[in-house]
């Protein structure tokens, strides 16, 4: 406000603050900040002192859109519906279908809702500003709120034939089954209904439509019980987007059913959710059988479970029989998602052959892995093949033939790595230190440049971990539509709706006319306090300098992650970086293995922090909340690092589970810390560990601390005891 005052040449004295002027800019000012964070009271109160300084002309329209939205905010709609209608008199261009968008939702909210429906219906047409697909789902819920079924029902069609992916889409299929139901199609309700909760059981919507036909068979409508071909089908769905128990479930009621479900494919879905979660032998039991059944599908999905089981069971031979097996069919797996079912030919073939090489049979493996590369060129894990073929032979102790290995890899996505070991394999100093430089060239700010430049170190030469402040301004976005959009959100920031600006900023992100406007649009997202939009733009389309380090590397929550991590004795960075592998700063994201939020703890995980915390139990039901989800989940990385001294332990831990990283440290205690992660067994934890520590090291250089820790001829040592959860 001060600063906004000097550019005004207005000294900012008691007197001056009384002026007219003075008054409706920190009303303006203090309004948009209170609507920002969601204090709709304190707008309020803000927005009417501006009001009442400039009552009149566009100053009165600007403090009238500021009233209104904070009417609206704390529940006043008719009075916001009134005041949003003041303000769009004289709103600008950029702010216009945002504050219509409110004016229309204020009118719903208290009755209104003939006069919602067109308001939003011109909102739709208003151009191709997220608002206004927003708008045109909208509408003809208001249609239906408004008794107009005839009207609302046509539009939803529309919107489903034309987007059925959209994320609004679920919510509209449910409008669509009411607005049926009212015009006396009771069938094609039913109908809509139960493909809904067919299609998507893990959806919210997807078990309100499953209760609304429960109702209404108890009702006596037109709703027949589901059929155990239906219940598979819910079940296979629900396993392939990671809800065993519900798939579980799923599978009990079609059990039920008469008649009852084809038993082979209901056994293979069966032994797909025991094993999801963790109860191998029951998995097993059930799967056995099955390796004979006449559906391809069917044989190919006991021999997944069956590998999977024999795999976690140190049971080699059999897990890669099993999976060579497995290779060799081509039908889709009952209850795996599709992206795994594309390669899973694939990785199959690749898992038959590094199995021998996660047991420790390095021999074999070498042999098995080089064999699967030179007969899968074109497969995607050809290059992973010649890599632990590599890592193999460095295991045997032929150093001489690693590094020819090694060499083979330079021009692959292995180059840095390549390069690095054979820096360790190599005699001469002045050959060390070229191929470290090689592994820092190739790598960037990656892992083994990481690892490289701490060799260096070690060797009395130190290299820049990042490339220098980028002084350049932001270019100009020329295009004049991303341009617009941009002007949009800068607006939009002004009324204090930072989320319909992410909003608009988000929808750009995602468009073609991104990458002239990605400077800018990382900038004003970063700008507005977001960390998900800026992180995504600078991964996806920025080159690496200082300033897109910085917004590929936000530091969300200021007031919650600094103080957290020191409470426990962890480095906020070190935090923040396994914030930004976790989650991508996304606050409520769920993984398929029903992690949640920002640090993706489990439920069961969080309760059992709690508990060590003294908190009362129904933490883990509260995960998508930041406060919550930092607190628990900061406390249990410290609980790992206190249990295993070394950070990269701790991270390991952190990903497989203190059982698995416990077992690692001891079989492996005596190893260098880079051999040690190397050696990680689970290809996901290796990969995670070398990014997040990676990412702590970056982050401590973009806040010009010393380089992390990370000293990779440091010998990993046996865990003490401590957290086994």
């Amino acid at each position: 406000m001060i600063a906004l005052l000097a550019l005004l040449g207005v000294a900012p004295t008691q007197a001056a603050v009384r002026e007219p002027l003075c008054a409706w800019l920190s009303g303006i000012a203090e309004a948009a900040q209170a609507q920002a964070d969601g204090d709709a009271a304190a707008a309020e109160i803000a927005a009417r002192r501006a009001l009442g300084a400039r009552p009149r002309g566009a100053a009165a329209g600007r403090a009238s859109a500021a009233l209104g939205l904070a009417l609206a905010g704390r529940g006043a709609n008719a009075e916001a519906a009134e005041t949003l209608e003041t303000a769009l008199a004289g709103a600008t261009q950029s702010a216009r279908a945002h504050l219509a968008l409110a004016r229309a939702e204020a009118l719903l909210s208290s009755g209104d809702a003939p006069r919602a429906a067109k308001l939003f219906g011109d909102v739709a047409v208003s151009g191709d500003l997220a608002v206004a697909r927003r708008a045109r789902w909208r509408e003809p819920e208001a249609l239906l709120a408004a008794g107009l079924a005839p009207e609302a029902v046509p539009l939803l069609e529309a919107l489903l034939r034309d987007q059925p992916a959209d994320g609004a889409a679920p919510a509209a299929r449910l409008a669509l089954a009411r607005g049926l139901r009212e015009l006396g199609e009771d069938v094609r309700a039913a109908e809509v209904y139960r493909s809904l909760w067919l299609e998507r059981p893990e959806l919210p919507q997807g078990r309100a439509a499953g209760g609304a036909l429960e109702t209404w068979r108890a009702a006596a409508g037109p709703v027949p019980p589901a059929t155990a071909a239906e219940q598979l089908a819910r079940a296979d769905r629900l396993l392939a987007t990671g809800w065993p128990d519900e798939a579980l479930l799923a599978l009990d009621a079609a059990e039920h059913a008469d008649p009852p479900p084809a038993p082979e494919r209901a056994a293979v879905l069966r032994a797909g959710a025991l094993v999801a979660l963790g109860r191998f032998e029951e998995a097993r039991r059930l799967a056995a059988p099955l390796t004979g059944a006449t559906d391809e599908s069917d044989r190919r999905g006991a021999l997944l479970v069956l590998a999977r089981v024999a795999a976690r069971a140190a049971r080699v031979d059999e897990a890669s029989r099993l999976y060579g097996e497995l290779a060799a069919l081509r039908a889709p797996v009952p209850g795996l998602p599709g992206w795994r079912q594309r390669d899973l030919g694939d990785e199959a073939a690749y898992l038959a052959a590094w199995l021998h090489y996660d047991a420790g049979r390095y021999a074999r493996a070498a042999t098995a892995l080089d064999a699967f590369a030179k007969a899968n060129r074109r497969s995607r894990r050809a290059d992973d093949a010649r890599w632990f073929a590599a890592w193999s032979l460095y295991r045997l102790g032929r150093g001489a033939a690693a590094a020819r290995a090694l060499a083979k890899l330079e021009r692959t996505s292995y180059a840095d790595a390549a390069a690095y070991w054979r820096a360790r394999l190599a005699r001469a100093p002045r050959e060390q230190r070229r191929l470290y430089r090689a592994a820092i060239d190739a790598g960037g700010d990656g892992w083994y440049a990481l690892l490289a430049r701490a060799r260096l170190r070690a060797l009395g030469e130190e290299l820049a971990r990042v490339p220098p402040a980028d002084a350049r301004p932001l270019p100009e976005v020329r295009d004049p539509d991303a341009a617009a959009r941009l002007a949009v959100a800068v607006e939009l920031l002004g009324l204090g709706l930072r989320t319909e600006a992410l909003e608009e900023l988000s929808d750009l992100a995602r468009s073609w006319r991104i990458r002239p406007a990605a400077p800018v649009v990382a900038q004003l997202a970063a700008f507005a306090g977001d960390a998900e939009v800026p992180f995504r733009v600078a991964r996806d389309h920025l080159l690496p300098t200082r300033r897109t380090l910085r917004w590929a590397h936000p530091e969300p929550y200021p007031e919650l992650v600094p103080a957290r991590a020191t409470a426990v004795g962890l480095d906020p960075s070190l935090l923040l970086a396994v914030m930004r592998r976790e989650s991508g700063f996304r606050p409520r994201i769920r993984s398929g293995a029903g992690a949640e939020g920002l640090l993706q703890l489990r439920p069961a995980t969080a309760e059992r922090v709690a508990a060590v915390l003294g908190l009362p139990p129904g933490l883990g039901a509260r995960l998508g909340e930041p406060e919550v989800n930092i607190t628990l989940g900061s406390h249990y990385l410290g609980l790992l690092l206190a249990r295993f001294g070394e950070p990269a332990l701790a991270v390991a831990a952190y990903n497989a589970g203190p059982a698995a990283a416990a077992e690692w440290a001891r079989s492996r205690a005596g190893m260098p810390l880079d051999a040690w992660v190397e050696s990680i067994p689970y290809r996901e934890t290796r990969s995670y560990v070398r990014i997040v520590l990676t990412d702590w090291d970056v982050y401590r250089a973009l806040r010009g601390d010393a380089p992390a820790p990370i000293d990779p001829a440091r010998v990993v040592s046996a865990p003490r005891g401590g957290v086994a959860f």
